[in-house]
């Protein structure tokens, strides 16, 4: 009977989802394709603003004996929980890029000595990733005016 229950557990748990505070959930890295125009491909990359109980500092991309750049990334307005990098990549290079997530304890990104993490990953593998749900923000409210 153990078994059979396991059994079930392990074939519906992908179908199962969490319920309570969303703010709980685990966010993870995904990326999309934004366009592309001769032979570059525009990437936009989202990572999470915290993985666990890590704040998001750096993201890196990387091309072996070639490149090492960080790269900009701001809010992702449409997907609240998470930060937006944009890349350009040529596509028949794109399986050379790795991309590097690296989260710090402190939530500036200040020099810390120990503890932190780093997500290693590739743009191939965020564009199969399940992307977060999009929020649609409310209109901008107009300030008063002091007529």
């Amino acid at each position: 009977m153990r078994v059979f229950l396991v059994s079930i557990l392990l074939f519906l748990s992908p179908y199962i989802q969490a319920c309570g505070d969303e703010h709980n959930t685990e966010h993870t890295p995904f990326a999309n394709i934004n366009g592309n125009s001769a032979n570059l491909v525009s990437y936009e990359i989202f990572a999470p603003k915290k993985a666990g109980e890590y704040f998001l500092t750096t993201i890196y991309l990387h091309k072996k004996d070639e490149l090492y750049t960080s790269l900009d990334f701001q809010p992702a307005f449409r997907y609240p929980h998470h930060q937006q990098a944009f890349i350009d990549v040529s596509a028949k290079l794109v399986d050379e890029y790795e991309i590097y997530f690296n989260y710090s304890t402190t939530k500036d990104g200040g020099l810390v000595m120990c503890g932190g993490n780093v997500v290693k990953t590739s743009i191939k593998q965020l564009l199969s990733k399940e992307k977060a749900k999009e929020v649609i923000l409310p209109p901008p409210v107009a300030p008063p005016s002091n007529k």
